[in-house]
C-alpha cells in the first residue's frame, strides 16, 4: 500500500542480496578454517572435523543453489514488498527465516547427491546472509524514514470518511511521520443537511487524537472529483464505506479512469476483537472476519510441537501408563479406560480418553449429585464426589488420569495447551458469547488449570480466563503455561 520508487528500491534489494551472498560464501569458507584454528586455539571443544575444507571449487554447486533458493524464498515471504508498514522485528524474522529454508534445501541436495561437504561451513553460511540480509533491510529502512521525516518521498492522500474508522486512520498517520504519508484533504461521502454539524464533530474529535493540522473536508464525490484534478493526489483511501457503497465505487471508477490508487479498508464493520482479512478465490477478493487467534501460521507451529511432544511422551511414560493399568484393575472392577464424548474445535465432537477414577456408572449417578455442584453455571464440579475410587484420588491429585489424553493430542482432538474440552450437555446451556471457547482446539492443561482450580467457583470466570488465554495467545505463553502446569502437577495445586 502507498507505494513510492519501490520498484526502483526493489530491483536494487535483489542486487544487493546477490551480492550479500556471495559475500557471506567467501566469508563462510574462509572464516571456517580460522574457526577450527580458533577452536584448537582456545580449547572451545566445538565439534569441528579435523582438517580444513575441501577446495572452494568443490563448494561451487553451494553458491548456485543458495542463490537460486534465497531468491525464491525471499520473494515467496515478501521480503521485496513495500518496508514502509514493517517493524525491525519483521525484517529480522525474515531474513533469518530465509535462512533456515535454504539451510534445509542445501542439506536435502547435499544428502539427494551425497556430498560430503562441510555442515558447519553450511550453517556458518546460512547464518552470515541471515544476519547480513535483515542489517541490509534494517538500513535501508532506516534511510527511508530518515528520508521522509526530512520532508521527501512523501505521498499524498485523500482519506474518505468521517467516522471512527478514519479517526483511528489519522491518528496512525499522524503517529508514524517515518511512513511518509500525508493526508491531503478528509472527505464525507454521506452528504444529507447535517453535513455541517458532522465537519464540526469529526473536527472536533481529530483535534482531540492530536491531530491539529487537519485540512480541507470535500463535501461528497464531486468535490472528490475535483481535487483529484487540482491536487498531486496519489491514492483515495475509503472508510467508514458500509453506508456510501454507491458513492464509493462512483470514486473508484473514477480514479481508476484517472490512473489514482484506490483502497478500502477492510475493517468494514468496527467490530473490535473482529479481525478482518483478505484472499482471493480464484479472481475473486474474499473479505475474512475472524476472532483471535485465527489462522496465524503460529499455529500450525503448535500443532508440529503437539505432535512430537505427545509421540515422545507416549512412548516414554509406556512403563507408567502399564503401571497404572494394573493399578486400577487390581483396585476396581471394570475398564481402564474411560472414554467420554467431548466437543472440541469449533464444535467437533471427539472421544476423550482417560484412566478410569470412578466406579463403572458413576455418571449415571450425577443427576443425583447435582445439588451438590460446586460451580456455578453448566458444569458440574466436586471435590469429594463419593463416586471416585481410592486409586481414582491418586490418579486425580497428580492429574495422572489426563495422560491419555496424549493419544487424543496426537490425533488432533486436543492440544497440550488450550481451553480445557467440554461435554456436549454444557455447550447446549451456554450463552452465544460463551462459544467462543470452541475457536481453539482444546487443551489438556490450560490457564484455569494452573491458576488454583478450587479457588475458582463460577463459570463466567473461568471462561473469562479461557477468553483471555485466546485473545492473547502465542507460543511464547503456551511454553509459560507448560512450565507452569509441571509444579501444579507435581504438589497437586487445586486438583479435584
Amino acid at each position: 500500500m502507498l507505494k513510492e520508487n519501490w520498484r526502483l528500491i526493489s530491483r536494487l534489494e535483489r542486487l544487493g542480496d546477490v551480492l550479500i551472498i556471495v559475500l557471506s560464501f567467501f566469508l563462510a569458507y574462509y572464516g571456517r578454517n580460522s574457526m577450527v584454528v580458533w577452536n584448537r586455539v582456545l580449547g572451545w571443544n566445538l565439534p569441528f572435523q579435523d582438517g580444513g575444507l575441501a577446495p572452494i571449487q568443490d563448494y561451487s554447486l553451494v553458491l548456485v543453489v543458495s542463490l537460486i533458493s534465497y531468491m525464491v524464498v525471499l520473494q515467496a515471504v515478501g521480503a521485496y514488498t513495500s518496508m514502509r508498514f514493517s517493524s525491525s522485528i519483521r525484517l529480522f524474522g525474515i531474513s533469518l527465516f530465509s535462512s533456515a529454508v535454504v539451510f534445509f534445501v542445501l542439506a536435502a541436495v547435499l544428502f539427494l547427491l551425497k556430498l560430503d561437504l562441510s555442515r558447519s561451513f553450511i550453517a556458518l553460511f546460512c547464518l552470515l546472509v541471515g544476519l547480513f540480509l535483515a542489517g541490509e533491510r534494517y538500513l535501508v529502512m532506516a534511510l527511508l524514514r530518515y528520508w521522509r521525516r526530512r520532508g521527501r518521498n512523501f505521498r499524498n492522500i485523500i482519506l474518505c470518511g468521517t467516522g471512527k474508522q478514519a479517526i483511528r486512520f489519522a491518528s496512525e498517520i499522524a503517529s508514524m511521520p517515518e511512513l511518509g504519508i500525508r493526508i491531503r484533504a478528509f472527505a464525507d461521502l454521506k452528504g444529507g443537511d447535517d453535513y455541517a454539524a458532522r465537519r464540526v464533530q469529526f473536527t472536533r474529535l481529530l483535534k482531540e487524537r492530536g491531530i491539529k493540522s487537519i485540512g480541507k473536508i470535500l463535501d461528497g464525490p464531486e468535490e472528490v472529483e475535483r481535487a483529484l484534478r487540482e491536487y498531486a493526489i496519489d491514492e483515495v483511501v475509503f472508510t467508514d464505506v458500509v453506508e456510501v457503497m454507491p458513492q464509493v465505487e462512483s470514486l473508484i471508477v473514477i480514479c481508476s479512469e484517472q490512473g489514482v490508487r484506490t483502497t478500502i479498508t477492510a475493517d468494514l464493520f468496527s467490530l473490535g476483537m473482529v479481525k478482518s482479512g483478505i484472499s482471493y478465490f480464484g479472481n475473486i477478493p474474499l473479505i475474512h472476519f475472524q476472532t483471535p487467534p485465527g489462522d496465524r501460521w503460529e499455529l500450525a507451529v503448535k500443532r508440529l510441537i503437539d505432535i512430537v511432544v505427545s509421540a515422545a511422551l507416549l512412548i516414554l511414560l509406556l512403563p507408567v501408563f502399564l503401571l497404572i493399568a494394573i493399578a486400577i484393575k487390581l483396585t476396581s472392577p471394570g475398564p481402564v479406560f474411560f472414554v467420554q464424548k467431548r466437543m472440541g474445535l469449533n464444535g467437533r465432537i471427539f472421544s476423550m480418553y482417560k484412566f478410569r477414577s470412578m466406579y463403572v456408572g458413576a455418571d449415571k449417578e450425577q443427576e443425583k449429585l447435582k445439588e451438590q455442584n460446586e460451580m456455578k453455571g453448566p458444569v458440574f464440579k466436586l471435590s469429594r464426589d463419593p463416586r471416585v475410587t481410592r486409586i481414582g484420588r491418586f490418579l486425580r491429585r497428580f492429574s495422572l488420569d489426563e495422560l491419555p489424553q496424549l493419544w487424543n493430542v496426537l490425533r488432533g482432538d486436543m492440544s497440550l495447551v488450550g481451553p480445557r474440552p467440554p461435554i456436549p450437555g454444557e455447550v447446549s446451556l451456554y450463552e452465544r458469547r460463551d462459544r467462543r471457547r470452541l475457536s481453539m482446539r482444546p487443551g489438556m492443561t490450560c490457564i484455569w488449570q494452573v491458576s488454583g482450580r478450587n479457588e475458582i467457583s463460577d463459570f463466567e470466570s473461568w471462561v473469562k480466563l479461557d477468553l483471555e488465554y485466546i485473545d492473547n495467545w502465542s507460543l511464547a505463553q503456551d511454553f509459560k503455561l507448560l512450565l507452569k502446569t509441571i509444579p501444579a502437577v507435581i504438589s497437586g495445586t487445586g486438583a479435584r
